[in-house]
């Protein structure tokens, strides 16, 4: 709960005024700091901190899985839920069995993605594809290349 209620109608604005895309971030960083508590707690033994949580992590991954679009995602949208449902699985085993350990390489994946949706949206906003050199009008990709011989 938070104590400073100029904070919580702050991140309320937030959330009711971002684009749906940014709304992706903003769970990923709930998750995230969700899962890093959850473990804290888990190590400091306040079981119920940490089943409160990991349980409120675990929300942020179904709301996730239920954000996917497969019509416009095809392939993708089918990879994203898969991970997310192992992420969501393994959250739920480790607050089964009050394990911390795993929470850390959950962690570390939201990471990874949470940084691959903020590279995908800022470059969506600046109006660049993705493998496209800016610097080079005829479109050429940017993608560096090492020849190894031997």
């Amino acid at each position: 709960m938070q104590k400073n209620p100029g904070v919580r109608d702050y991140r309320s604005m937030q959330i009711l005024s971002s684009r749906p895309e940014r709304l992706i971030l903003l769970l990923y960083d709930g998750a995230i700091k969700f899962i890093r508590q959850g473990q804290k707690s888990l190590e400091n033994e306040q079981m119920e901190e940490a089943h409160n949580n990991l349980i409120r992590a675990q929300n942020i991954l179904v709301e996730l899985m239920g954000s996917l679009n497969f019509d416009k995602g095809g392939e993708i949208a089918s990879n994203l839920f898969r991970i997310y449902e192992f992420m969501h699985h393994t959250l739920v085993q480790a607050n089964v069995k009050k394990e911390p350990e795993p929470l850390g390489r959950i962690c570390e994946q939201l990471k990874h993605l949470r940084e691959s949706w903020f590279t995908a949206l800022k470059n969506e906003e600046s109006g660049k594809e993705p493998g496209k050199n800016p610097d080079n009008p005829a479109g050429g990709d940017q993608t560096k290349s090492i020849s190894i011989k031997g």
